[in-house]
């Protein structure tokens, strides 16, 4: 898929530039998947999650730089909202 694929490049530079991603997609989202694969073989420190209430833990120490991305079906507004949400669990440190 040519949508899939002009993706890449943008995200394994996201994925390699930080410590920690999550990438953000619906669980039966077959782009998603593939484009998951992509992003750990680029950063091992990928977490899939499809729901902001997801993520319940800050992140662990020593990880300054975090990446959200998503599979091409994702909202902008939901990686926002990923975003938003890992600032409130980190505020503190």
């Amino acid at each position: 898929d040519r949508k899939v694929a002009s993706r890449l490049p943008k995200m394994n530079a996201l994925a390699s530039s930080h410590d920690w991603v999550y990438f953000v997609a619906g669980k039966k989202s077959s782009n998603g998947k593939m484009l998951l694969e992509e992003c750990r073989k680029a950063n091992p420190n990928t977490l899939f999650i499809s729901e902001v209430k997801e993520i319940t833990e800050p992140l662990p120490a020593g990880v300054r730089r975090v990446g959200v991305c998503g599979a091409t079906s994702t909202p902008k507004w939901l990686m926002e909202e990923v975003a938003v949400r890992i600032r409130e669990l980190n505020a503190s440190r």
